[in-house]
């Protein structure tokens, strides 16, 4: 007769304090899965300080202009540079956009948006523009990318005309002015020297050559043709006893006068 074998059958509270533990681990499994849902790897780290630092906020900040790179030519001094940010994440908060050149200067603050800005550089060259979100303290909470940019200027500054310049512009036209209404006066052979004959004499046709305003009269110093030739015009007679001689004419207006002179010889 075989025996008998009481381990076939195990009653329902025989088996419970494993189903309890079945339970719990089930129930363990599933609050880990959530928990590594809801918070970022580093929250299981074996540091207490990585986990402190995944509350942080991030607060996304575009540059919408300048473009990266982009190139300004001014063709005039009231152009300026365009710059507008965005970010929808900081609009309504107490913190301040600070834009600013060349990572050392701070052009515009803004505390609300729209958040643009018409800058005007002083020179050409090349720059930097970034936005930094700052708190209450001061401290940097967000920056945008740093944005390059090239500013070139193709006109000329102009010298502003002072009342000084003026006044010594007018003074200089009055000089020219007065400098071209001087009378002035060359002496030119038009005929000469020619031998006559029968009075035995060389002698010379002289004009005078005149400028200024109003036109200038002229008198000779001599005038062997007694105004024949006209007012402007003389004749000079040399015989072997005056074989040369200097001649002399001055030509006057109101504003002044002038000299001239030439030497004739017997030829």
């Amino acid at each position: 007769m075989r025996g008998k074998n009481n381990n076939k059958y195990t009653i329902f509270t025989d088996r419970f304090p494993f189903i309890i533990v079945a339970v719990v681990i089930v129930f363990a499994v599933i609050l880990i899965f959530q928990l590594k849902s809801k918070y970022p790897l580093p929250f299981f780290s074996a540091s207490s300080t990585e986990a402190i630092n995944v509350a942080g906020i991030e607060y996304p900040i575009l540059i919408a202009s300048p473009a990266d790179e982009e190139v300004f030519d001014f063709v005039s001094k009231n152009m300026f540079v365009p710059i507008e940010i965005k970010s929808k994440a900081i609009e309504g908060l107490d913190y301040k956009l600070n834009l600013v050149i060349n990572n050392k200067d701070t052009i515009k603050t803004f505390s609300s948006p729209p958040y643009k800005h018409d800058w005007h550089p002083e020179a050409p060259g090349e720059y930097t523009v970034v936005a930094n979100l700052m708190d209450s303290s001061n401290q940097t909470l967000s920056s945008s990318k740093i944005i390059k940019f090239v500013v070139k200027l193709k006109y000329e500054e102009k010298t502003p005309v002072t009342e000084e310049a003026i006044s010594i512009n007018t003074a200089q036209a009055a000089e020219s002015l007065a400098a071209s209404n001087l009378p002035t006066i060359k002496l030119e052979i038009f005929e000469g020297p020619a031998y006559s004959a029968g009075e035995d004499i060389c002698y010379y046709r002289i004009k005078a050559v005149v400028t200024g305003n109003p036109a200038p009269t002229v008198s000779f110093s001599k005038d062997d043709s007694a105004g024949a030739w006209g007012p402007l015009k003389t004749q000079i007679n040399l015989t072997k006893n005056t074989p040369s001689y200097t001649l002399t004419a001055i030509a006057r207006n109101s504003t002044g006068q002038a000299l001239g002179s030439m030497t004739l010889n017997w030829k």
